[in-house]
């Protein structure tokens, strides 16, 4: 029996594995079904093996989020390339571990490891469609370098 292919998590790889993985999420289309903004999220503090694997200090990237799907992400070099309603930043060390589901983003946010920018009220209104996310963003198979 293989092993299942593993996407190394921040690449366009990972990203086109978790825009298919959140388009066939039932939880996510139904919690999500009157969101219509993109967001970008940005992963900063790479580890060296991150940095010289992508060949950039942080990594941002902007997804296109409507009614429960994602209809295409883009990677930025900065956050202010493209506009969105909220950024979601968090080091590298803290976006594995919300990944890896050993910290609940809720947490995460009320304790500073993970930032929001922008309209946090929109999504706090949306909790049920936040949690989708990220329950769907742990079922990527993730390799991480470091």
């Amino acid at each position: 029996m293989s092993e299942q292919r593993k996407f190394v998590f921040g690449s366009r790889e990972w990203f086109e594995e978790f825009m298919r993985v959140l388009n066939g999420d039932e939880e996510y289309a139904k919690a999500a079904k009157n969101w219509e903004d993109p967001l970008i999220l940005v992963v900063t503090d790479l580890p060296k093996p991150v940095r010289e694997h992508f060949g950039t200090e942080r990594v941002v990237v902007w997804m296109d989020l409507y009614h429960g799907k994602c209809r295409g992400f883009e990677f930025l070099n900065a956050p202010e390339e493209k506009p969105a309603p909220i950024i979601i930043s968090g080091t590298y060390e803290n976006m594995k571990k919300v990944a890896q589901g050993r910290l609940s983003p809720t947490m995460a946010f009320m304790t500073g490891q993970l930032r929001v920018k922008g309209d946090v009220g929109k999504l706090l209104s949306n909790a049920a469609a936040s949690s989708a996310f990220v329950n769907a963003l742990k079922k990527v198979p993730t390799e991480f370098i470091a």
